[in-house]
């Protein structure tokens, strides 16, 4: 009787310790994926409020008004007049949040701008207080429907992402 009660308590502590070793991996692999889908949904969040401040500034620099004596300069139904702030800032900016605005997406905006610029002498650049892309009034308005675009894109991406069982994130490879 002592033998048989020594044996079943030996099973029932490897049967326990196999119980408690298989409730810690369950419970590591469900904080793993709810801490992915946290991550992914903060990433999708910081691109969706980088985006939309680009897009905010495409939009002040497009609705900014037209000076008189900018006028002889600008037609403003299609030239658009960037201050040096302004076009130092939308460098600065999608350099510093490069990893949450697709590089390609800013090279050909940038590109496209390269074209247009109206080259005058460093004197009169500084007494027109910025640069002035010629014809480029439609370029900036895209760039600005392809953020908003992009935006609704990653708001639609964030409600899926909100919705996915933490399992189903390990499936789908998000690079964090």
């Amino acid at each position: 009787m002592n033998t048989e009660l020594i044996i079943a308590m030996i099973f029932g502590l490897i049967i326990g310790a196999w119980l408690m070793v298989a409730g810690i991996y369950i419970y590591k692999i469900y904080d793993e994926n709810r801490y992915k889908k946290r991550l992914t949904i903060e990433k999708l969040l910081r691109e969706i409020e980088v985006r939309n401040t680009l897009n905010q500034k495409v939009i002040e620099i497009l609705n900014r008004p037209i000076t008189g004596s900018d006028k002889e300069l600008i037609n403003p139904q299609s030239d658009v007049k960037v201050p040096f702030y302004d076009y130092n800032f939308l460098k600065n900016y999608t350099s510093m949040y490069n990893l949450y605005i697709p590089t390609y997406f800013l090279n050909t905006f940038f590109k496209k701008l390269s074209h247009h610029l109206a080259v005058f002498d460093d004197e009169q650049d500084l007494k027109n207080g910025g640069y002035i892309f010629k014809e480029s009034r439609t370029i900036f308005e895209n760039f600005s429907v392809e953020i908003t675009d992009d935006i609704e894109a990653k708001k639609r991406e964030l409600q899926k992402s909100k919705n996915v069982y933490p399992s189903m994130l390990k499936k789908q490879h998000y690079n964090i």
